[in-house]
């Protein structure tokens, strides 16, 4: 079992996607740190996860808008994709079970 809690932002807007199983919601999800190294550089790395959560979002469709940060706690799955030149890199998809907004509210007073 590989259970993953992530703190980041949407990549885009979340979207409502439809198959043969029912329904799910899907975004991705980027988590980025930064340190400096010895010298005082400053560095920064991202990582991006490919979120689902069963169902239509619960009402939360509305509020996960590109650039939000949230809260996931899911099961993690790890995979490999090739891109055009034929690099192999990692990924992490999450099936979500627990969902939470974070951050500051927005202009409209909304959460």
């Amino acid at each position: 079992m590989f259970k993953v809690e992530i703190i980041g932002n949407l990549g885009q807007d979340a979207k409502v996607v439809e198959n043969a199983t029912g329904k799910f919601v899907s975004f991705s999800l980027a988590h980025s740190r930064k340190w400096l190294d010895a010298q005082r550089v400053e560095h920064q790395e991202t990582e991006w996860f490919s979120c689902s959560l069963n169902g239509d979002g619960g009402g939360l469709l509305p509020y996960l808008k590109s650039g939000r940060q949230v809260f996931v706690r899911g099961d993690g799955k790890l995979r490999t994709w090739e891109d055009n030149n034929h690099n192999i890199h990692p990924a992490c998809d999450v099936r979500v079970t627990e969902i939470q907004l974070c951050g500051k509210k927005d202009d409209n007073g909304q959460h």
